[in-house]
């Protein structure tokens, strides 16, 4: 018997399984969808089934030759979980794994993926640090560390992720358990798989626009004391200790009415904050396929100020993903995708200039005026001028831009042989440029004379400490991957295996240059300017082999076993490898008959039990939790030398020597 399965669109459909039932007999559709299946006595029933597709019963009535058309099957589709190196259906997933669909992502207004996950995944905790924009939410599963991010099958940095364009994000799975095993020496802390979208085959085009408009504002700030209740605490404060205040009565009046000049409240929060600032998204997407190539093609720019002036964050994302089959069996593939973010702010001094502004609101006295004789030319030299708002401006302060711009190139092939495999080989390439440019500005303090009108410059008052700086990183990621897949049905046992190498490096340069500049006018950097420099190259590069074998029994009885052989860089050669094995098995109580004939609303019951062991060559910074060190120094193991440490004297010559260093 022979026959042709094919899709809603009358496309063949490849890997279907086509059975006789009751049977083991079956085989699986070729790449072009067609079947021939041995059947002795040209009766029975075919059963057909494929993943998102409606399975179909068909009697074979002693026909030679019989073609199916599969529908859709939409709920099975959205119950397709996509796991470590591959997919599986919700219903036999056995590890502790969490999905969310794309439409959950773009219904919220966040600016990052990060912020877009907040309350929407079990699990997950997750905490904004401040609300500067462009600003990351801190993503922990279950309590621990930062998880590996892994976007189209290809381990990403923290800063790929958060930036991705949210409307080209089909789903993301979260790894909690003994699943993340398969990523082996980086899944400690679990893994986040992000899956962008794709053209259907055969889908006409479609063209998308979205976007948003909001104004953003506090929804709760604890307001600071005016002048009359700091002048009335100094008061209490004083008679508490036993001593007299040298505040009178009158003057404490004053301040309680607040008119008269010299003793006028000023609520800094009013002076720092800007009420409904704006926010907008745009994004634009074409999407589709014909029989044989489907894309994706997507825009979207985002801006975002924020509550204090001078403070903005900028991006623009491009997508581009790309699919065809160019020979039988053979589809090849890209997804590109390129970022621009650009942070603009005031260039204050210690370099944390968002924290500064809201701790002026309660560090100012509220009995000071930002500017002395309230006169905008002239800044008030009060307690503590460096955090004095008036200064918070670029015009008076200096400007700080910092850039990154990010492009990445997947490519694939993939095979599809007639029984059950697919072999597929991936690269992708991924450079990023990171430019910081600060100029920090010389400015002076005033006080105010009302006796001869004059304003006196305070010696040594404002900021009398410029500094011009350029920062420059350069990263190249580059990562290989070749992948076996086999999925095969017998009757009621379902088999499938993953089997992968893969390889990975990152070139890491980073550059400082740093100067004292002559004025506030000229931002060329002199060499005699300069006062530090620092050039550091990192590298690094991991390797591993992957495998697991699932097998599940009618869908009711399931079991999992999964490894990971693992390289880092950073230990020495004896010690470079290590065994990361996996386990899990379920049980679906809900598809046993002494449950479904007595229970009738209960539909999806399964008990789950997994082992896994993970690791990381890195953890968290117990006294800075931002920050990751390596678990011991890179190339700890190699002999190496300090540059430029210590002295020696030759010949009555001062030298600068170089010294062994010393790892211990």
């Amino acid at each position: 018997m022979t026959g042709k399965v094919t899709g809603e669109k009358e496309e063949g459909l490849p890997g279907v399984t086509v059975l006789l039932k009751g049977t083991s007999n079956g085989t699986t559709t070729d790449p072009d969808g067609n079947y021939s299946l041995n059947v002795p006595n040209g009766s029975g029933t075919l059963v057909v089934s494929f993943v998102g597709y409606l399975t179909q019963e068909v009697p074979i009535n002693n026909r030679s030759a019989i073609n199916v058309a599969l529908a859709p099957d939409t709920k099975a589709l959205e119950e397709v979980v996509v796991v470590g190196y591959g997919t599986q259906s919700r219903g036999t997933v056995t590890g502790a794994v969490s999905q969310i669909q794309a439409n959950d992502i773009t219904r919220t207004p966040a600016v990052t993926t990060s912020g877009a996950l907040v309350g929407k995944v079990q699990g997950i905790t997750s905490r904004q640090t401040d609300a500067r924009p462009g600003g990351t939410t801190n993503i922990q599963i279950r309590n621990l560390g930062d998880p590996l991010y892994v976007i189209d099958g290809v381990p990403s940095d923290a800063g790929q992720f958060n930036n991705l364009g949210i409307n080209d994000i089909e789903n993301i799975s979260i790894l909690k358990d003994a699943s993340a095993a398969i990523y082996g020496l980086r899944a400690a802390n679990g893994v986040i798989l992000v899956t962008t979208k794709k053209g259907k085959a055969g889908e006409k085009t479609k063209i998308n626009l979205s976007g948003y408009y909001g104004l953003q504002n506090f929804t709760r700030f604890p307001q600071p004391a005016n002048a009359y209740q700091h002048q009335r605490a100094l008061v209490e404060s004083a008679q508490n200790r036993g001593e007299t205040s040298n505040i009178t009565p009158e003057e404490l009046e004053k301040w309680r009415i607040g008119t008269e000049k010299g003793y006028q409240s000023t609520d800094y929060y009013d002076f720092i904050m800007r009420p409904n600032v704006p926010q907008y998204f745009l994004n634009g997407s074409a999407s589709g396929g014909s029989e044989t190539m489907n894309y994706y093609l997507s825009v979207t720019h985002l801006n975002q100020e924020a509550l204090i002036k001078d403070f903005r964050f900028d991006r623009t994302n491009i997508q581009a993903n790309l699919d065809a089959g160019i020979a039988k069996g053979l589809r090849v593939g890209t997804q590109i995708s390129g970022r621009i973010e650009k942070r603009h702010q005031a260039g204050l001094p210690g370099l944390d200039d968002y924290f500064n502004p809201f701790l002026s609101i309660f560090t100012m006295w509220p009995t000071e005026r930002p500017y002395a004789n309230d006169n905008p030319k002239y800044i008030n030299q009060t307690h503590n001028v460096n955090v004095n708002p008036a200064t918070y401006d670029e015009d008076i302060t200096g400007p700080i831009d910092e850039i990154w711009r990010g492009i990445k190139g997947n490519v694939y092939a993939q095979y599809d042989f007639n029984f059950g495999l697919t072999a597929k080989a991936t690269y992708s390439y991924n450079f990023t440029n990171f430019d910081f440019d600060g100029f920090e500005y010389t400015y002076d303090a005033y006080t105010y004379d009302a006796a001869t009108d004059t304003y006196n410059k305070v010696p040594g008052g404002g900021n009398q400490n410029p500094w011009r700086e350029r920062r420059k990183r350069n990263v190249i990621d580059r990562f290989a991957q070749v992948q076996l897949n086999w999925n095969k049905q017998f009757g009621s046992h379902g088999v499938s295996a993953v089997a992968a190498y893969e390889r990975s490096d990152v070139d890491n340069k980073y550059m400082i240059v740093h100067t004292v500049p002559p004025n506030n006018y000229i931002p060329i950097q002199y060499f005699a300017n300069q006062d530090f420099l620092l050039d550091e190259w990192n590298v690094e590069a991991r390797a591993g082999y992957i495998a697991r074998l699932y097998y599940n029994f009618k869908e009711k009885y399931l079991l999992e076993v999964l490894g990971r052989y693992d390289g880092s860089f950073v230990f020495r050669k004896d010690s470079r490898w290590g065994l990361f094995p996996g386990i899990s098995v379920g049980w679906k109580l809900s598809e046993e008959n002494f449950l479904k004939d007595r229970v009738s609303f209960l539909n999806d019951l399964k008990l789950r039990a997994s082992y896994g062991k993970t690791g990381s060559d890195r953890y968290q910074d117990p006294g800075n939790p931002a920050n990751t060190l390596w678990v011991v120094n890179p190339f700890s193991y190699l002999s190496g030398y300090n540059w430029a440490s210590g002295n020696a004297v030759f010949n009555g010559n001062l030298v600068r020597a170089c010294s062994p260093e010393d790892y211990q």
